[in-house]
């Protein structure tokens, strides 16, 4: 049954990446498959498998930012910007920042859809090609995903697989975590490709702030309420040890409470404010289909047995040096999330390393962190590993008019993809001992 399990496994990832069909599709037809030729794996079986609790807290906050983003705050925030930042460098970069800082709190897609057309919009009226400025936004937004809990699938994985709460994203066994080392990678990074890419001099004496100078119109309720219930959010996920209730209760609780207030409004005459039939229509159910089926294919995985003879066999390299082992699956995971779906080797790895630590009583949390670091980072040189990149990719091109080769975007994406893994393995280098208790 390994055998099995593992070829169903890479044959499913492996048409995830090179089909043009619907990648949820083509996942649940490998859990099909799965299920049928192991026949010790059933669908009871890979119907557990799938972390629930990861799911209902990607709809929670996607009702939220759903919310969000049809207030019509995103865009007001890039008007103000493009009245302080006239040039098209300097509005591109400060546009690039609110695209990653955002997505710490809302999904990347979300945000390169809000976004990535703002900036093309911004490129066109300055005579620019679009794809680089996109492709920064698609970047940055896929970038600080993993600096709390709720921007991307790899941190909740974190959370609900190995248990690291809402406050461990910020400060973890008394070091700075994941935030304040995602953020400072992540100034130093396009501190470093500003000049490279953005600086003109044709910039200086140029304003672009025409471009948006009428104010968007925004939906003020529906902002606020939404903004207060990321606050809520982050204040009871906070508290959530002492609570004693899961985290996706805790999402999914305050969507319905900002729902429920947000309806009221709308039948006591605000009828600006989204329908929540309209917030359910617009949620990636897709996207949701795939990550459940990717959870049941990796419990197929370790019902055959793979991930536990995958742990015996990295076992040896793992807990004798730290720093070098760290080193090991930080680039292992970086190479590998670059040309493959990146959640799925985040979870696998995840799963791998918890196996791992539950027979040799290794600790595993420092490799935990270079697995999602290095899962997220590592995505962000091909389309293959970040599917968010790719969405970057479309808009740019039906902004521009035409396709853009394999060569003209992967000069954008892997260079700054390099420069961050590096940029954040220095930094993380002499943290990484304070994780081990």
């Amino acid at each position: 049954m390994e055998l099995i399990a593992l070829l169903v496994f890479l044959a499913t990832i492996a048409f995830v990446i090179i089909s043009h069909h619907e990648k949820s599709l083509i996942a649940l037809l490998g859990v099909i498959v799965m299920i049928i030729l192991s026949p010790s794996y059933t669908f009871v079986d890979a119907f557990r498998s799938v972390d629930w609790n990861v799911i209902v807290i990607l709809l929670g906050m996607w009702m939220i930012s759903g919310y969000l983003s049809k207030s019509g705050f995103p865009e007001y925030v890039v008007y103000l910007l493009s009245k302080r930042f006239r040039s098209y460098g300097p509005l591109v970069i400060s546009i690039a920042l609110l695209a990653g800082f955002i997505t710490v709190f809302v999904d990347n897609v979300l945000v390169i859809l809000l976004l990535g057309g703002l900036a093309a919009q911004i490129a066109m009226a300055s005579k620019r090609d679009p794809l680089l400025p996109v492709m920064i936004i698609g970047l940055s937004a896929n970038y600080m995903g993993t600096a709390l809990l709720l921007g991307d699938l790899p941190p909740q994985m974190l959370h609900s697989i190995a248990g690291a709460e809402f406050l461990d994203f910020i400060w973890f066994r008394g070091a700075p975590s994941s935030l304040p080392l995602l953020a400072i990678s992540f100034i130093a990074t396009l501190a470093i490709f500003y000049p490279l890419w953005l600086r003109s001099p044709r910039d200086r004496g140029h304003s672009i702030g025409g471009t948006m100078m009428r104010p968007p119109d925004i939906e003020r309720i529906s902002g606020w309420v939404s903004i207060a219930g990321f606050a809520i959010f982050m204040g009871l996920a906070s508290i959530r040890p002492m609570l004693g209730v899961e985290l996706g209760a805790i999402a999914i609780s305050v969507a319905i409470m900002i729902a429920t207030i947000l309806e009221t409004a709308r039948l006591l005459g605000k009828q600006r404010i989204p329908a929540f039939e309209e917030i359910l229509r617009d949620l990636e159910w897709r996207v949701i289909l795939f990550y459940i089926a990717l959870f049941m294919l990796v419990g197929g995985l370790k019902a055959g047995g793979v991930i536990h003879e995958v742990s015996k066999m990295i076992s040896g390299y793992i807990g004798e040096e730290l720093l070098l082992s760290y080193s090991m699956v930080y680039w292992l995971v970086a190479i590998l999330s670059s040309v493959v779906e990146h959640d799925a080797i985040v979870l696998f790895m995840i799963k791998t390393l918890q196996e791992l630590g539950t027979a040799s009583g290794a600790d595993p949390w420092p490799h935990y962190w270079a697995t999602v670091w290095a899962g997220t980072l590592g995505s962000n040189a091909t389309i293959a590993g970040a599917p968010a990149l790719y969405l970057a990719l479309v808009i740019a091109e039906k902004n521009r008019g035409k396709k853009a080769s394999w060569r003209e975007w992967m000069r954008i994406t892997v260079p700054f993809t390099i420069t961050s893994l590096a940029i954040l393995y220095i930094i993380s280098l002499p943290i990484i001992p304070s994780y081990i208790e």
